[in-house]
């Protein structure tokens, strides 16, 4: 009777070098957290009706259908080309538009004066409501931009 094959032994990763590649999906979940627990109470008090703020959730989902398969195609094809690997330039690209996409949603009622807003209580602040799209927009961009290439760096280092 023929012996099952066994698969060959798993390459063993240092768990302090899985917990650093993990940590990287920190940034991406702080970003997911943002949006769910404080952007939509803000854009209400930016005036956007409450009737539209379901609206402004299409980014993420839209987002995730252009983002992911785009990135995730270029990172699979990126090996040779980058002294850094094929997922890192991708997950700093995602960061730094996470990190700009945070400014400018923090920022976008300051920045929406600069545009000419009315600051009066009770105000619909038109410009500041396109700096936040824009920047909520952006912080779509950046999570799926960088989520996607998390997962395979994780699937990369582990050999799974």
């Amino acid at each position: 009777m023929p012996r099952p094959a066994v698969a060959p032994p798993a390459r063993k990763v240092p768990l302090r070098k899985l917990l650093r590649a993990a940590s990287v999906a920190c940034g991406v979940q702080f970003g997911w957290a943002l949006q769910l627990s404080l952007l939509t109470p803000y854009v209400q008090e930016l005036g956007i009706p409450h009737a539209f703020a379901s609206l402004v959730w299409l980014c993420g989902p839209l987002s995730g259908l252009l983002v992911q398969p785009l990135v995730g195609h270029l990172s699979d094809r990126l090996a040779p080309a980058s002294p850094l690997g094929r997922r890192r330039p991708f997950i700093a690209a995602g960061a730094a538009s996470i990190a700009a996409a945070v400014l400018t949603v923090g920022f976008s009622a300051d920045l929406g004066r600069l545009f000419g807003d009315d600051i009066t209580p009770g105000s619909t602040r038109l410009g500041a409501i396109l700096v936040y799209l824009i920047g909520f927009w952006l912080l779509d961009v950046g999570n799926n931009a960088t989520q996607g290439p998390c997962r395979a760096f994780l699937a990369d280092l582990t050999g799974r």
